[in-house]
Order: structure tokens, then sequence, then C-alpha cells
């Protein structure tokens, strides 16, 4: 058989979709321990106390990123602000005076 062929069945027919490989010994005991129960008793405010962090967490992401946003558009005004008053594309002076020619 060529490669990837392995799962091919008799006559070179496609695999059963529905097929899958026996269970693990393991995987089958975990899945009958963890259904099995017993449950551990649920708070009946759980969901009414999930759903009041979950509105905090989203006020405190969207106040950090408001605050993230504002923080980058200080920091642009502060680069275009330095950019007028250096003008940093223009050469520096020159630090010696010019060769004085002529005596």
């Amino acid at each position: 058989m060529r490669g990837g062929d392995d799962f091919a069945g008799p006559q070179g027919a496609a695999p059963d979709p529905g097929w899958r490989p026996p269970p693990d010994r393991k995987e089958t005991e975990a899945r009958r321990m963890l259904w099995a129960g017993p449950w551990p008793p649920v708070p009946p405010d759980l969901a009414v106390r999930a759903a009041a962090r979950g509105r905090r967490l989203r006020l405190r992401r969207r106040l950090l990123h408001r605050a993230g946003s504002l923080l980058a558009l200080l920091a642009l005004l502060a680069l275009a602000l330095w950019a007028a008053v250096e003008q940093p594309w223009h050469p520096p002076p020159a630090r010696t005076t010019p060769a004085v020619e002529g005596y």
C-alpha cells in the first residue's frame, strides 16, 4: 500500500465516517467516573455571580482600552510637537567656524 492508504477498507473503499478507534481503558474509566457522580452541589446564585463578574471584567477591559488609546494618542501628540519644535530632519549646526580665506 502507498502512504495514506492505510485506512482504506477492502477494495480501496473510503473509510467509514462514523468509525472510531476503540476507546482507551483509561479514557473509559475516566468517563465512567465523571458521569457516575455524585456531583458537587452548585450554589443557587452561581449564575448571578458569574454574570456580575463578567460585567466587571467587561467594564475593566473597556476602561483599560480607553486609557491605552488615550495614552497612545498623547504619545503621538508629544512626538508631533517634538518634531515640530526640533525639526530633526534638518542637519545640526556646524560646531566649528569656517576657514578664513583671503589673508
